[in-house]
């Protein structure tokens, strides 16, 4: 099927807009969202919170689905994948709202974790690829901002909602949101295989081709190895520090408006980081960039443990910094050293591992914070992880493929 030139940009917009809305819709409303309800559900069911924390260890459920969805999506393309997707995200949501029992949470956090890998990072890095082959990496990043422009207006509205029409109706409202985007998915998200996208230059082609690894051919190579590593224990900043900053705050004496605002400055650094990061990812091996935001990680975590109000917004801020970037440099250095042609199955594998700290981290901060009624703990020994986490991205190389 041919295009014009118009058409063909003004489709690869619509194409990126979408995206954008399916990541902060999917990732931004099951993760970020969530924490506006963390209160209203103890307050309303007499739940603790470890009871409440071990629905967001059922992200599991994401890394255990990365791979199968990463195999269907690089086969049966982007539109398939990303509605069905959507469409578990949207009945994970309707079921919270007319919950009644703690089974019932866990059950729609499997719904709403199953859907997130082929809504958001699996097709994002591909369809990127693809319609924006020359400025991949700032694609990727302003379409992973969704993510964090989700968490800068959902936790505030969400908070409102909550306030003046219960926790229930909001839960609602998240799932009609998403069955919308779900719409916009099947009337702009096309199959890569239908379109034609930008033409390369003979050299550049088969400079691409010969990073095409096979998943077979990248597990065997020690950057894979590494990255998996680095990728899997930076995760413990988001399962253990991140989702429980607000109610931190909460725990500190802070309002829970004032709380949900620090968090949508979170969210607002976040944003700036990841366009910064895709922007710089196009110039520089995206592993140098990888050490400088998990530093930023570090440091963020010792301000928010801070008694002063200014210091934990600074913390919450750098905090931003740090994690936006890593949802723009996942899928970036997945195609720097492996290509598009098997990109879905790789990254996808590449998150199997994720399994563990969102596994262990919600649990674990929660029984540290029903045990001592504060997270320091938890958060002081994720910046050992984020250690180790440093000296695995240093090993990251990029090598050709004919190194195998």
């Amino acid at each position: 099927m041919s295009f014009s030139l118009f058409s063909y940009q003004y489709r690869r917009w619509l194409v990126a807009g979408t995206t954008f809305l399916s990541v902060g819709t999917s990732i931004g409303f099951v993760q970020y969202a969530f924490q506006a309800f963390v209160i209203p559900l103890e307050e309303e069911f007499g739940w603790s919170r470890t009871q409440i924390n071990l629905s967001l260890s059922l992200g599991i459920a994401s890394s255990f689905i990365a791979p199968i969805a990463g195999r269907f999506l690089d086969k049966y393309g982007s539109t398939k994948i990303m509605s069905l997707s959507l469409l578990l995200v949207t009945l994970g949501f309707f079921m919270r709202g007319s919950m009644n029992d703690l089974w019932q949470l866990y059950l729609s956090s499997i719904l709403l974790y199953v859907g997130i890998p082929g809504a958001t990072q699996l097709p994002l890095g591909k369809l990127m690829g693809l319609w924006f082959p020359k400025i991949r990496g700032r694609m990727i990043g302003f379409t992973m901002a969704g993510n964090n422009f989700s968490a800068v207006v959902t936790v505030p509205i969400a908070t409102f909602i909550i306030l003046a029409s219960g926790w229930r109706f909001a839960f609602y409202a998240l799932g009609m949101t998403t069955l919308i985007v779900l719409v916009l998915v099947l009337l702009f998200i096309k199959d890569d295989k239908n379109y034609i996208f930008e033409k390369k230059d003979k050299n550049e082609s088969k400079k691409e081709s010969e990073k095409d690894y096979e998943l077979s051919d990248a597990i065997r190579t020690s950057a894979f190895w590494f990255l998996v590593s680095g990728m899997t224990l930076q995760q413990f900043a988001r399962t253990t520090v991140v989702i429980q900053l607000v109610p931190h705050f909460v725990a500190k004496d802070i309002g829970v408006g004032l709380a949900s605002s620090m968090m949508s400055a979170f969210g607002i650094f976040a944003v700036i980081s990841k366009l910064i990061s895709g922007w710089l990812s196009d110039l520089i091996p995206s592993r140098f960039i990888l050490i400088i935001v998990v530093i930023f990680q570090m440091i963020g975590i010792q301000f928010v443990l801070a008694e002063r109000q200014e210091l934990m917004w600074i913390g919450s801020s750098l905090m931003g910094l740090g994690i936006g970037a890593m949802g723009v440099l996942g899928p970036a250095i997945t195609t720097e050293l492996f290509g598009l042609k098997r990109y879905s199955s790789i990254f996808g594998f590449i998150n199997m591992p994720i399994a563990f700290p969102i596994i262990i981290g919600p649990i674990f901060s929660g029984i540290i914070f029903d045990r001592y009624k504060t997270y320091t703990l938890a958060f002081n020994l994720v910046e050992l992880l984020l250690i180790i986490s440093i000296i695995s991205f240093i090993f990251v190389r990029i090598k050709p493929k004919k190194g195998i």
